[in-house]
């Protein structure tokens, strides 16, 4: 019998009901719940129950709201704590294929969803009419009588009673990282830049960036375009990770304020499958290596110079430690192509590395 884990906020007691009448719909369907309402009595190690339920169920079903979310990001409370064994797992273990599945019960995304998971697919359950239909998408997916991806998918409050979702989400996510600068850039990297954010739309890719003005802003805002186009929600799509002391060069997509040092480098590289470069000053360099250590594949563009090349140089030189990246050293070879050339190589190279 599959078994998973209801991680929620003690928000009220008529939320407390909604997570309990969830447990016991999912437990009379064959699936075996593991809930504190359930399992504690007093006396019982409250963090132990939680770090047993997080790394052994099958499932993670996270509850989200306005304070869940809040809880998550901030590392408060038993929210917090769980979080933080959920993002251990997520970074250091490879869990299965939608083994954490977010259930928005109120609030937006950018509100309720904890930061490391709103690049992946969630349930509507605003609207108490999207009961049955979620409950039902939850058992499949758990039982395994679906694929995820078919049975679970983004959707609004007025789509909810509908499982065909308007717009497709991404497949990957992609970080993409630069140089950054407070006046115009070349001719030819802003050219890139544009060429990159229509390329991963039309590869039906996610961006993640920092916001900043420079090769930032101008992905970013090809990518919108390319959006446009598409009829794609730009903010179901772009994502924008930006430090609490700064503002995005171009305000658009999810924008997600951080703290500056460590999360400020983390959480756009946490959000993404893959991490591709142009350029840089300093900077750039250090997003790939955080990534490499947070075994993030990184695509340098080599031909637009700075520390993308010497990303990519150094890359090459050990290459032997980085098998887990899923490429071949003559794959990764074609970033050294003339730049153009290996944007569309790393843009195929990101399609082929999503993540499972």
């Amino acid at each position: 019998m599959p078994t998973a884990f209801i991680s929620y906020s003690w928000d009220s007691a008529e939320h407390k009901a909604w997570v309990r009448r969830l447990a016991e719909d999912l437990r009379a369907r064959g699936i075996e719940v593991w809930l504190d309402q359930f399992n504690l009595r007093l006396g019982d190690s409250v963090t132990a129950f939680m770090e047993r339920a997080v790394t052994e169920a099958d499932y993670v079903l996270l509850i989200c709201t306005e304070n869940f979310g809040r809880r998550a990001n901030e590392r408060h409370g038993g929210v917090g704590y769980e979080q933080a064994i959920v993002t251990s797992e997520l970074l250091d273990a490879s869990p299965a294929r939608g083994r954490f599945v977010c259930i928005l019960r109120q609030g937006t995304p950018s509100q309720s969803l904890p930061i490391y998971m709103r690049s992946r697919l969630w349930l509507d359950c605003r609207e108490d009419a999207a009961y049955s239909g979620a409950l039902e998408q939850i058992v499949e997916h758990v039982l395994g009588t679906h694929d995820v991806a078919s049975s679970v998918q983004p959707t609004t409050a007025t789509e909810a009673s509908s499982t065909t979702p308007a717009y497709e989400p991404p497949h990957s996510w992609v970080l993409v990282a630069g140089t950054g600068v407070s006046r115009r850039l070349s001719a030819e990297i802003e050219m890139l830049s544009r060429r990159l954010g229509e390329r991963l739309m039309k590869a039906r890719c996610g961006l993640v960036t920092g916001g900043w003005a420079g090769v930032d802003e101008w992905v970013a805002r090809s990518f919108a375009d390319a959006a446009h186009e598409a009829g794609a929600p730009l903010e179901d799509a772009l994502v924008q990770a930006i430090s609490k002391r700064a503002e995005p060069a171009f305000a658009a997509g999810q924008l997600i304020f951080v703290n500056n040092g460590d999360e400020e480098w983390d959480i756009p590289i946490q959000r993404a499958d893959v991490v591709i470069l142009l350029g840089g000053v300093g900077g750039t360099k250090e997003t790939g290596r955080r990534a490499l250590r947070l075994r993030k594949p990184v695509l340098p563009i080599a031909d637009t110079g700075g520390d993308a090349k010497a990303m990519y140089l150094e890359m090459l030189k050990t290459w032997h430690t980085l098998g887990w990246t899923g490429l071949s050293e003559r794959e990764f070879q074609s970033l050294g192509r003339p730049a153009a050339a290996a944007i569309d190589a790393a843009v195929e190279l990101a399609v082929k590395l999503r993540a499972p």
